[in-house]
């Protein structure tokens, strides 16, 4: 009970103002609807009360006794009380993809033809194919990281400038993931979205794994790894640390798209995990629980043989 107290608030307050037109309204039919109001300015009240015949009292149900009942319920119900969170509908539909492609000397590698680079920007390919235009970013990272795209829908023109990409044209070469992270982590708060991160290297240095593990701790962005090399188990074993920092799932690749069919769903998946963890982004109105009751007193106030006079 004490919680549902402390988190119970009004989501549009300002329909609370409804109540000072409601009041007034009520006041106004109250007076309307007295029969004897024309005699009282004429007779005096304790002789008015010998001269009526029959009952001039209103019963516990009459129109005009439930009338400011009915109205607060109303008016309470248009404010939107709340006492509990829900993650957006929307979440998912609207959830971003940041893939950080590793553009560093060994993603020139011949494990099976063409390099890993190649064979990347063709994964690339089939993955916006199964996702279709859902926002994705793209970032490369060598030894420094560098924004190529931010989030889009505009996926074509993210492949081209992929198939771009080489060791030559960075600055710096290494493996700096976790400044590829942080910078994906920017573009995520800029765009004020959510979503996942991709990361497609084929290995992670190991001596980034504390830096990579206090990311995770800091960030709630679920990381998934497409390990880019042509054997599945050295594939793993390459990235292994720096997953395990990460807790990112790992996918090897396959020669047909149900490598990126997994990481879509997993994606997905992942997402709808966060946007329940983090349901207070978005308050649940609960004002349509006193509908039934602001009905029930309309359908008493309309019985027949109760009328109004408004003027």
């Amino acid at each position: 009970m004490s919680d549902f107290l402390t988190n119970l608030h009004l989501l549009r307050p300002w329909w609370l103002l409804a109540l000072l037109p409601g009041a007034l309204l009520w006041w106004h039919l109250r007076r309307s609807a007295d029969p004897l109001k024309m005699y009282r300015g004429a007779i005096a009240p304790h002789l008015l009360k010998h001269l009526v015949i029959g009952e001039t009292k209103q019963g516990l149900f009459h129109p005009l006794r439930l009338f400011p009942l009915a109205w607060l319920l109303l008016v309470i119900a248009l404010a939107g009380p709340s006492w509990r969170a829900e993650p957006s509908p929307f979440a998912e539909q609207q959830a971003g993809l940041m893939v950080l492609l590793k553009t560093s000397s060994s993603m020139k590698a011949q494990d099976l033809p063409p390099t890993r680079m190649e064979r990347a920007v063709y994964k690339l390919h089939d993955l916006f194919a199964v996702r279709g235009q859902e926002p994705t970013g793209l970032i490369a990272y060598s030894g420094s990281a560098h924004l190529v795209m931010p989030l889009t829908k505009d996926t074509r023109i993210i492949e081209q400038m992929a198939g771009e990409l080489s060791p030559e044209i960075m600055p710096v070469d290494g493996d700096r993931l976790i400044d590829a992270l942080a910078l994906a982590q920017e573009q995520f708060d800029r765009s004020q979205t959510t979503g996942s991160i991709l990361i497609m290297a084929d290995s992670i240095d190991e001596s980034q794994a504390g830096a990579l593990s206090e990311y995770r701790k800091k960030a709630g962005l679920p990381v998934q790894v497409l390990a880019m090399g042509a054997e599945p188990q050295a594939a793993r074993a390459a990235v292994a640390q720096g997953t395990r920092a990460l807790d990112a799932a790992v996918h090897t690749l396959t020669v047909d798209d149900g490598d990126v069919r997994d990481l879509v769903s997993g994606a997905k998946r992942m997402v709808k995990e966060v946007s329940a963890q983090q349901a207070g982004s978005r308050p649940r109105d609960e004002g349509y629980w006193l509908v039934p009751f602001i009905a029930f007193l309309i359908a008493l106030a309309a019985r027949r043989g109760w009328s109004l006079q408004w003027l």
